[in-house]
C-alpha cells in the first residue's frame, strides 16, 4: 500500500466584475485562474479548484501571497486555504474540505505520536476523525450536517506506519516550500511568511 499526503492550495483570486454574472462556475473559475496567475493555467486542478502546492512557480506563489493577505498585515492573516489530499495507491481517497487550511499539517502531525488521542481536523468542515486501532488508523468521514466533497468513503482504513511516514515526508516538503516563501518575507516586514501562511504558529 503506497500512501501519500499531498499539500493542496485553494488559490485566491481577484474578482473581475465582467465575470461575476457567469453561471458556468467551472468556466468562471478557469478564467479567474488564467487572469490572476501566469503559469497555473497549465496545471491540473483538483477538488474545488485546488492545486498541488509543489507545482506552483515562485512568481505564482508570490501572487498567491498578495491576493491572500490583500490589505491586512500578514501577521493577522490565516494560513493559505486548502489542506492535504490523502492518496492511496495513486488514488485520492480524501480531499481538503471547506475552509480547510494548510496549517492543518499541525493536526496531521499528531499522528507522529504513536499513542495519539483521537482527533478531528481543526479547521475544515465537515471534518474527518482520526483514531488509532492496533496497527491501523481509522479515518471516519461521517457528518450529520453536510456531505464530504467529492463523495468520500464513510471509513478509510490506513496502516499506521505508512501514514506516519507520509506525514513525515510531507513535513519535509513543507519545510522546503517554506524556504521559498520566506524569500519574500522582507517585503511584508515579517521574519517568516511561512510561519503565518503554512504553519500558523
Amino acid at each position: 500500500m503506497r500512501i501519500e499526503l499531498i499539500p493542496l492550495i485553494e488559490l485566491p483570486t481577484f474578482k473581475f466584475p465582467d465575470l461575476e454574472g457567469m453561471t458556468d462556475l467551472e468556466k468562471k473559475n478557469q478564467l479567474l485562474i488564467e487572469r490572476n496567475y501566469s503559469e497555473v493555467k497549465n496545471l491540473k486542478p483538483f477538488n474545488k479548484n485546488q492545486y498541488r502546492l509543489t507545482d506552483l512557480s515562485l512568481s505564482d506563489l508570490k501572487k498567491a501571497i498578495d491576493l491572500h493577505v490583500s490589505d491586512i498585515p500578514i501577521s493577522e492573516s490565516c494560513a493559505f486555504f486548502g489542506g492535504y489530499g490523502l492518496k492511496i495507491n495513486n488514488e485520492f481517497v480524501l480531499f481538503p474540505q471547506c475552509c480547510g487550511l494548510l496549517s492543518e499539517i499541525n493536526d496531521w502531525k499528531k499522528i507522529l505520536n504513536n499513542n495519539f488521542n483521537s482527533f478531528y481536523l481543526s479547521e475544515c468542515h465537515p471534518a474527518p476523525r482520526f483514531e488509532k486501532i492496533g496497527r491501523d488508523i481509522i479515518i471516519e468521514c461521517n457528518s450529520n450536517h453536510e456531505d464530504f466533497h467529492p463523495k468520500t468513503q464513510s471509513q478509510i482504513v490506513v496502516n499506521y506506519t505508512s501514514l506516519a511516514n507520509a506525514v513525515y515526508k510531507v513535513s519535509i516538503i513543507l519545510d522546503k516550500i517554506s524556504k521559498k516563501l520566506d524569500k519574500f518575507s522582507h517585503e511584508y516586514k515579517v521574519e517568516s511568511i511561512a510561519k503565518y501562511l503554512i504553519w500558523e504558529e
